[in-house]
């Protein structure tokens, strides 16, 4: 990627099928990257081998293929960056506000950021790494950004999300570090849902200990149910491939909160999407209530 370029993303984990949900950030991640003229790339972020699904990836192409998105060169895997990642846990290593963290689940309170109790297991380099432990960065107290949709987020990060974790127990690479990294190399725009405003702020630290440019982030409302639970593969929200495709584009583009088009198929509604396109009138609400068409 060079340095003029504009790039957009979509990165969903291959754990199941795509679902109303995540229409609703590949579509504003798609919008708003060709409304801009930039590429729109397909990531599949499957460092988790245990939770991944078997032929999940290629039904997520093929969702997105039948709802007529289609992205630029070819399908990214973060399971081919194992590289990049060693790097760049050397080179936070080298900050020593890396620790050797031996803690189960068990023994942290729920719900409750990192409590630091392994603070003290400071690493001074790669050597230094212990078996049976993950490895936890020390965050600064807050980071404040611009949101494209949210606005002005100061996220105070050593209270809300802790000592993350960078490796994890079973010697795999964190999604938080996996994510920071891909993104600032990769990309120049994000576009996701505000369920993640902590994660953005974590990874935005880690870029930042990592001196790398972070690509501008915004955050979308999650779409919720009529109970306000957030529809989700945990919550076994409906597959898009069940839906009706054409009324399941326009329930999202309503829930973006943009103008009504009026479209006889998938190719034309793209087409009048590219144009009508408006970021600032996605609604700045962190979560709303789905109406389907």
């Amino acid at each position: 990627m060079t340095q003029s370029d504009s790039v957009g993303r979509f990165a969903p984990s291959p754990t199941g099928d795509l679902h109303f949900g995540s229409l609703l950030a590949a579509m504003a991640s798609f919008c708003e990257a060709h409304s801009k003229g930039a590429l729109w790339r397909l990531r599949i972020d499957d460092i988790d081998g245990p939770r991944s699904v078997v032929g999940s990836a290629e039904r997520i192409q093929n969702s997105l293929k039948a709802y007529g998105m289609s992205w630029h060169g070819e399908l990214i895997s973060q399971s081919n960056h194992s590289e990049r990642y060693q790097r760049s846990l050397s080179s936070l290593i080298d900050t020593g506000f890396v620790f050797n963290c031996h803690c189960s689940r068990r023994q942290l309170p729920q719900g409750r950021p990192y409590p630091g109790q392994c603070r003290s297991n400071r690493l001074r380099s790669v050597d230094d790494i212990k078996e049976d432990c993950a490895l936890r960065l020390i965050l600064p107290a807050t980071i404040e950004f611009d949101d494209g949709v949210q606005g002005i987020q100061r996220v105070a990060i050593a209270d809300e999300v802790g000592d993350i974790i960078i490796w994890r127990r079973d010697k795999l690479v964190s999604y938080s570090l996996a994510c920071a990294v891909d993104d600032a190399l990769d990309c120049t725009e994000v576009v996701r849902g505000a369920d993640l405003l902590s994660s953005t702020a974590a990874q935005l630290a880690i870029m930042q200990y990592l001196h790398m440019t972070p690509p501008k982030y915004s955050h979308i409302p999650v779409a919720v149910d009529a109970n306000n639970d957030k529809l989700s593969k945990h919550s076994k929200a409906t597959a898009i491939d069940d839906m009706d495709k054409l009324s399941t584009l326009h329930s999202a583009w309503k829930f973006l909160g943009q103008r009504p088009i009026t479209v006889p198929d998938i190719s034309s509604f793209w087409t009048a999407a590219a144009s009508h396109w408006q970021l600032r009138d996605v609604p700045h609400s962190p979560r709303a209530q789905v109406s389907f068409e």
